[in-house]
């Protein structure tokens, strides 16, 4: 799904910087409980720095398998990624969100039942998306590359689906209770010992250590959220299950099942496109600038999953809902800003630090799809108010369009712009799902985004333009790096005088 990837009503919010914030309506504005931005740019900040390292674990992992087997190992782990998110997405019904938004939107005697509700789904999914896995590696496997020849790796990546399944429940548990601090713990502890354990398995066995390298990476985080999530809730293990929370898990999540599974499907299929028309080293190129762009940012768009959704799902009135949107939007501009700048001022060298020399091929696909990451800052926000908010029916239109215009843009510019075309499609994809998140909020809630909301991203996005511009013009990289550099003290004094009010 377009969004898929995953939070206390509070006081007034301080008048310091409550000028960046529209307010909410007056007739609502007596009622609601105001959620200060000081706990969203918290909480960011708390799973920003787990993901960090969750981040620098994976591309620590990529540039040992681009030096070691140069852009088609790139371009495979790409794909065996994708074949195992694909089945996870489809066995894994939606859980990790409906999981969520069940516990989260209960009541506090009622959690213990929802919680085994979602543990008994979690391990009966588990084994079902390993029964798909195991019967399907051979044939998609055969599909992706005209040949047996990566058989034994596709079996082994299959054996990763259940863990991710797994990792689906246990994350849902912590995430709805509000145990930011413990998911972040586990996320460090298992992206660092996935490393450690596979690093050694890409120098030993190439392309099958590739594969092994995402069997540890999923096994070990799923191991860890378990035993935090028991730990965390003993009683609910020996709580009774439901059939109503069963059925509500089964409703909401066969929508988010056919959404998430669209969205890994899409990935799936404009790689593919890419492997037939560009090889297998175009892939590596684009799957490179697709990493980057997407990872560096992406503490933000963990921070959203574990706190803002848990959060939004909770909310009990509109007036309320809408005013924690609009705040998690401008922390999402206000976090996200200066990593994008990094990314369209100093490219060249993050492909060559996190990759290696030869992926150059990959810079003119860079400036899109961050163009397109930043465009997801805006969205993203409004997607998970779609799913906690409306009903299945909605969330299942809406983002089978997005992830139809996901599919068919980058395809459809593939043959005449090559690589860049794809990376295009991608940034007029992101740009229209967006603008259809926002009519669709409107029809749906009755209110607008908030001038103040639109002006902040306007003036985010001149700004990233103008770094972009400065860039070009540039041949020495501390120069190129100097509007980077001004974006982030800015907001990094935004930030500390937040906290400190």
């Amino acid at each position: 799904m377009a969004l898929l990837r995953s939070s206390s009503p509070c006081q007034q919010t301080p008048i310091s910087y409550c000028y960046w914030f529209s307010q909410p309506p007056t007739a609502n504005r007596q009622h609601l409980p105001r959620m200060p931005f000081a706990r969203i740019l918290r909480s960011s900040a708390l799973m920003g720095g787990a993901q960090v390292v969750v981040l620098a674990a994976g591309f620590v992992r990529a540039k040992a398998i681009a030096l070691i087997l140069g852009a088609s190992g790139v371009g495979l782990i790409g794909l065996f990624n994708a074949f195992s998110g694909n089945v996870a997405s489809f066995a894994g019904w939606g859980l990790g969100t409906s999981g969520v938004r069940l516990i989260a939107g209960a009541e506090e005697e009622e959690k213990p039942a929802k919680i085994a509700a979602v543990r008994r789904m979690g391990w009966a999914l588990s084994l079902l998306g390993l029964a798909l896995a195991l019967i399907f590696f051979w044939p998609v496997g055969n599909a992706t590359f005209a040949s047996t020849q990566y058989a034994l790796e596709m079996a082994i990546v299959a054996l990763a689906v259940p863990c991710l399944i797994a990792s689906t429940a246990w994350s849902a548990v912590l995430q709805a209770s509000g145990k930011i601090a413990s998911l972040a713990k586990v996320q460090v502890a298992g992206a660092l010992t996935g490393l450690v354990l596979g690093l050694p398995a890409i120098w030993l066995w190439g392309t099958v250590g590739i594969a092994i390298s995402i069997f540890f990476a999923a096994v070990v985080p799923a191991a860890a959220l378990w035993r935090a999530a028991r730990a965390e809730h003993p009683s609910s293990v020996a709580s009774s299950v439901e059939a109503a929370d069963l059925q509500q898990l089964v409703k909401l999540g066969g929508a988010l099942m056919v959404v998430g599974w669209l969205g890994q499907l899409s990935a799936y299929l404009v790689r593919l496109a890419i492997v037939r028309q560009e090889g297998l080293d175009a892939a590596g190129y684009y799957q490179a600038a697709y990493a980057i762009s997407g990872s560096l940012p992406g503490f933000v768009f963990a921070a959203m999953g574990a706190d803002f959704f848990p959060r939004i799902s909770g909310a009990k009135t509109q007036a309320e809902a809408h005013n924690q949107l609009e705040k998690q939007i401008q922390a999402g501009v206000l976090l996200g800003v200066p990593l994008i700048a990094v990314l369209l001022t100093l490219g060249k060298q993050c492909l060559n630090l996190l990759y290696a020399d030869s992926f150059d091929p990959a810079l003119p696909l860079l400036g899109w799809i961050t163009w397109g990451v930043f465009l997801r800052l805006l969205s993203w926000p409004l997607g998970f108010w779609l799913i906690a908010k409306s009903t299945p029916k909605y969330v299942i239109i809406i983002e089978c369009l997005g992830n139809g215009m996901a599919i068919i843009l980058p395809v459809a510019m593939l043959p005449a712009y090559g690589l860049v075309g794809a990376a295009t499609g991608f940034f007029w994809a992101s740009l229209a799902y967006l603008c259809v998140l926002i009519v669709v909020y409107w029809r749906l809630s009755g209110q607008w985004i908030g001038r103040g909301v639109t002006i902040w991203a306007t003036i985010a996005a001149g700004a990233l333009l103008l770094a972009e511009c400065w860039a070009a013009g540039q041949t020495n990289p501390y120069l190129s790096a100097t509007p980077a550099l001004i974006l982030g003290a800015f907001c990094a004094w935004k930030y500390r005088r937040v906290l400190k009010t």
